[in-house]
């Protein structure tokens, strides 16, 4: 299937998949079914009334070696091959219309979960060439479908069971069959299962969340929910349903915990994931769950990702540089990029950084590389701002007005005076007063535009032990010498 986010996933899949997760469900639990695709059942003979709403998908999994032999199918009789010809003719005769074949054609591309690239080429095929796939993506689905339907586990089944209340190793293995089935199926079978699908898993989640005492079962069943969270938002429609549950992001929020590297990894790349690809207010929702996780576990709301930043796994190091990066890039305004920043900067980045910068990963150095990149690009933007405010307010009057109006009835109105009372301590010499006025402006400079592009460690309590009179007497002299 194409992702909406391949460049931010890894491209590992398990290569070991159940099929049925009980027996007798309707499914069989034999590894090798399991890399079969299930098939959605297609009645021909009504795909002219609701042909829009019953696509199937045709692809199967995996190399040859991997599919479940089937000589019925690999050995087809005349009598077959004669059946087939015949759906072909009929539904040649019933797909006619432009209209009707390109409206067929967007819903098989659309069924196949192709991304607009793939797309792309498909669309530039004449007429005639859509026609004739249009119909041969129908006839081999219901073919194909028919034959797999005994190993097919539906969307009911899996409704079913996960309304039944199960748990622990017979929960595993539901989640595990559905995340296959997830993966592997088309978009209808994704639908299909979504409507009540989604709230169900939510539920699950939460449910295992709220636990006091998480034993290992619920830890597995945990990271299993959020794999088939995954595979659900693998697609148009999956990411859209995400989006639209409220608690969803809360609770992918909730599950950000670095005693399970395993699982963290996959929450965060979804999260990543929805950052990247979702509508705007999209970023305002994430921060929100995030916000509202952290106060839940009365910590600094992105205390969590940076503490996987410290984890050995390399995979969860690059997931979490994958979703800073991700929430630092998105918003559009410099001030809220500079501010989330320099959030992760006082969450603990800063001492991290260096370290993560030894490690020998190419995933991860373009991360940081990414990382470094937009800081020193937002501080070429802030010395820009210092360029427009130079030229737009050059009266002291003005400037002064704007400064105290900012600091009004805030935290640093106090500090401002305090500026201001040190400021008429400068002794009046001719000379002097400018080279301090000089010198007071380069500190400022070099603190609000600093290299870094992040703001100054609050935490230093000490002193600034900092010898300015060599330097004063040195301007003082030049400026002597100048006149």
């Amino acid at each position: 299937m194409e992702t909406h986010w391949s460049h931010l996933q890894s491209s590992g899949r398990d290569k070991q998949r159940k099929k049925g997760f009980t027996a007798g469900q309707g499914g069989s639990s034999g590894g090798e079914d399991g890399d079969r695709k299930p098939k959605f059942h297609l009645q021909v003979k009504n795909m002219k009334d609701d042909m829009m709403d019953r696509f199937a998908s045709i692809r199967i999994p995996g190399s040859k070696k991997e599919r479940p032999h089937l000589p019925h199918v690999k050995h087809s009789s005349s009598s077959e091959w004669s059946s087939s010809s015949a759906e072909f003719e009929e539904l040649s005769s019933k797909i006619t219309s432009e209209q009707e074949i390109l409206g067929l054609f967007e819903k098989m591309m659309e069924d196949m979960n192709l991304n607009d690239d793939k797309k792309a080429p498909l669309r530039e095929k004449d007429l005639t060439t859509k026609r004739e796939m249009v119909i041969q993506y129908i006839v081999t689905a219901s073919k194909t479908g028919s034959v797999c339907s005994s190993h097919q586990i539906s969307p009911q089944e899996f409704l079913g069971e996960l309304k039944s209340g199960v748990t622990d190793e017979r929960l595993m293995a539901c989640l595990d069959s559905l995340r296959v089935s997830l993966t592997s199926n088309p978009v209808s079978w994704v639908q299909s299962f979504g409507h009540e699908g989604l709230g169900l898993l939510l539920d699950i989640l939460e449910k295992l969340l709220h636990k006091k005492h998480q034993d290992k079962p619920d830890k597995k069943s945990q990271h299993k929910v959020i794999q088939c969270l995954k595979a659900f938002m693998n697609n148009k429609y999956g990411l859209e349903r995400i989006l639209s549950e409220e608690k969803c992001l809360s609770l992918l929020a909730r599950a950000i915990d670095p005693t399970q590297p395993a699982m963290m990894t996959d929450v965060v790349k979804l999260l990543s994931a929805i950052c990247i690809v979702g509508e705007e207010n999209t970023l305002e929702k994430v921060l929100e769950a995030v916000t509202t996780a952290g106060e839940h576990r009365a910590t600094e709301r992105f205390s969590p990702i940076v503490e996987g930043l410290r984890d050995r796994s390399v995979q969860l190091q690059v997931a979490c540089m994958q979703l800073i990066n991700a929430l630092v890039t998105s918003p559009d305004e410099l001030d809220f990029r500079l501010h989330i920043r320099n959030e992760f900067i006082r969450s603990g980045l800063r001492e991290i950084l260096p370290h993560l910068t030894t490690i020998r990963n190419d995933a991860l150095d373009i991360q940081l590389k990414v990382f470094e990149e937009h800081r020193e690009e937002d501080l070429m933007e802030l010395s820009h701002r210092l360029e427009d405010i130079k030229s737009e307010l050059d009266d002291v009057g003005d400037v002064f007005n704007v400064v105290q109006s900012m600091v009004k009835d805030t935290g640093a109105e106090v500090y401002f005076l305090s500026i201001l009372q040190h400021l008429m301590l400068i002794r009046n010499d001719y000379f002097v007063r400018p080279q301090y006025f000089k010198i007071i402006e380069e500190c400022l400079s070099q603190i609000v535009l600093h290299r870094s592009g992040t703001d100054p460690d609050f935490s230093y309590r000490k002193r600034l032990d900092v010898d300015f009179s060599v330097l004063l007497d040195v301007c003082v002299d030049k400026a002597q010498v100048e006149v």
